[in-house]
């Protein structure tokens, strides 16, 4: 097979809207496929371009424009023959309309590349430094399982003096492992796998230590069950999981007849002389005869919310529990246990799902916090200290080095989440960061041919696995409908950031890995900017279709797609909550 290069002047046009800029038109540059790799005479090489932050020049002031939009063959193709090339240039000029057309206002970068071998296919603006938005969890998940391993699940136990007679005569301690999933059910879940060693006593207190987290429930809510009285009688209300730290105060009445309840909730934490926290709600308003609500509490009490929900829950399930909560730190637990003969033993054990299960919650559907924590925890738990968000994104970025070669003076992340509109990273970058945590970066040798399958790696596995499938889940569950490949990626929005990479095949002997992030310097409309995206998208995969055919045969499996694509920023499936959630800042 001879190889084929079309190189073509790929201009962005301004819009109306856009702020005049004086400045030197210059050309960016759509490269076409090398169908099959075959020797090909030197090419001038473009010398490296300084890189432009996103924070020293605005988006309109970086549009690029040429005079001419004009696709030209390279000509230092060895063997080029015309039937190829209509399909290149076919995909090139309808991928360059869309450019012109509702990306014409946008800054738009663009990488497409083989897999397994990286071989450059389309570029646009490839080395513009860009904001992905959500596609930095394809960093900090990757990272997480390199961290921990894709079958670590965290740890919850449950320690005390080994029972006699069905009594624990002492303390017992709830030790957990910074689960950021950890819920009171799993308490519950907990309490009755005490019960089942036949324990019916704890004559101690219910033990947690001074960390906020490693012991309690990360987002923590209290469910409080309101209901109506008799007329003009206050409702009455109750805590549905046993949270005795919280006290209620009812200022509201019940109204004669029914109504939409119109409450008010205002909770104030004190602490105690030993230092337990307490929560005061007050509820007001009004609430309709024969009416009932439920609010959900949110606290920064995490500890003690575990606390007294194990303790309820240990109630619940026949254990009598004598005690109060307090806070001691394991060691001093331990050592006092010991010097009293009772060295504690595991009483009771909980763990997460599978770290891998929970890394496609935070890819499939782009949930923020969830993101932040599981690399906070990951690091913190390889590394053996405390959460730390500068230390999870060192380790971030050491993944970068080693994985996809990228150096850290080249990009720049702050988060976990891409929660931040300080985050530079070009298309060529993200492309390289999908092949590394896809397992294709060192899968296929340079001498080796594309049809050789990766290695398998379990790490690889699991992070593919976690991306949303095009028609089918997640944040891509409406997108690129009419697919001719299967595409799994991660999507990203922020206000003026929208992003898709991932992964497109129809047959695994060629998949491709693309980069396609859209920037503005003021707020764009997401549903135009997504189709759009969907729509370069699809030409890759026509394109994708059409050489696929030519060397083996398309798969008969196709990727359902339904629905329009969404309306509005669809990166969470639960809005942020900063009250419970002080490693991430701002608002999508």
């Amino acid at each position: 097979m001879r190889a084929l290069l079309l190189a073509a002047a790929l201009a962005f046009v301004s819009s109306a809207n856009a702020a005049p800029v004086q400045r030197k038109p210059v050309t960016r540059t759509l490269k076409a496929p090398v169908v099959k790799a075959a020797p090909i005479a030197t090419r001038a090489v473009a010398p490296p371009r300084k890189r432009i932050p996103l924070s020293k020049k605005g988006i309109a002031a970086r549009i690029a424009f040429t005079k001419s939009g004009e696709l030209r063959t390279s000509p230092d193709v060895i063997g080029r023959r015309a039937e190829p090339l209509t399909l290149e240039e076919q995909t090139a000029k309808r991928i360059e309309a869309l450019m012109r057309g509702p990306l014409r206002s946008s800054l738009t970068g663009l990488y497409v590349a083989d897999a397994k071998t990286g071989q450059p296919i389309f570029s646009v603006n490839a080395d513009e430094p860009l904001n992905p938005a959500s596609n930095v969890k394809m960093i900090s998940t990757a990272t997480s399982l390199e961290l921990l391993g894709a079958d670590f699940r965290y740890p919850t136990r449950v320690l005390g003096p080994e029972p006699i007679d069905g009594v624990v005569h002492g303390d017992v301690y709830l030790l957990g492992s910074y689960d950021p999933t950890l819920t009171a059910t799993d308490l519950d879940d907990l309490a009755g796998a005490v019960a089942v060693r036949g324990i019916k006593e704890v004559d101690g207190d219910i033990v947690v230590g001074s960390d906020p987290v490693r012991d309690g429930i990360y987002r923590a809510v209290i469910p409080i069950e309101v209901t109506a009285g008799e007329n003009g009688a206050p409702p009455t209300a109750a805590s549905t999981i046993g949270a005795d730290h919280v006290s209620i105060v009812i200022t509201a009445k019940t109204a004669r007849s029914p109504m939409r309840p119109r409450l008010t909730y205002s909770a104030v934490t004190t602490k105690s002389a030993t230092g337990i926290p307490l929560i005061t709600l007050t509820i007001g308003g009004v609430m309709g005869k024969g009416g009932s609500s439920v609010y959900q509490l949110a606290t920064k009490e995490r500890t003690a919310t575990a606390a007294y929900a194990l303790r309820a829950a240990l109630r619940a399930k026949g254990v009598a529990v004598q005690g109060d909560y307090k806070i001691a730190e394991l060691g001093d637990f331990t050592g006092e246990a010991i010097v009293s003969g009772n060295l504690p033993v595991e009483l009771a054990r909980h763990e997460s799902k599978r770290l891998a299960e929970i890394i496609a919650q935070v890819n499939k559907f782009s949930i923020n916090w969830l993101a932040d924590r599981v690399v906070l925890t990951a690091t913190a738990l390889a590394r053996h200290q405390a959460p730390s968000m500068d230390a999870s994104i060192d380790a971030m970025y050491s993944w970068l080095e080693r994985n996809a070669h990228i150096q850290r003076k080249d990009l720049l992340i702050d988060t976990g989440s891409g929660l931040s509109y300080k985050t530079e990273i070009t298309t060529t970058e993200l492309v390289a960061i999908v092949r590394a945590a896809a397992g294709f970066m060192n899968a296929v040798p340079a001498s080796s041919t594309p049809t050789i399958a990766p290695v398998e790696d379990p790490l690889a596995k699991a992070w593919i696995e976690s991306l949303s499938i095009a028609g089918t889940d997640g944040t891509l569950r409406h997108r690129v409908r009419n697919a001719t490949a299967r595409i799994r990626g991660k999507t990203g929005t922020l206000s003026t950031a929208i992003a898709m990479s991932g992964i497109m095949d129809i047959d695994p002997d060629r998949p491709l890995v693309f980069s396609l992030v859209t920037n503005t310097d003021t707020p764009l409309a997401k549903p135009y900017i997504r189709k759009a995206h969907d729509r370069v998208v699809g030409e890759l995969c026509h394109y994708l279709a059409a050489t696929q055919h030519k060397t083996s045969l398309p798969s008969t499996e196709t990727t359902p797609t339904t629905g329009e694509p969404p309306d509005d920023n669809t990166e969470e499936t639960a809005p942020h909550d900063d009250a419970l959630d002080a490693e991430a800042a701002g608002a999508k």
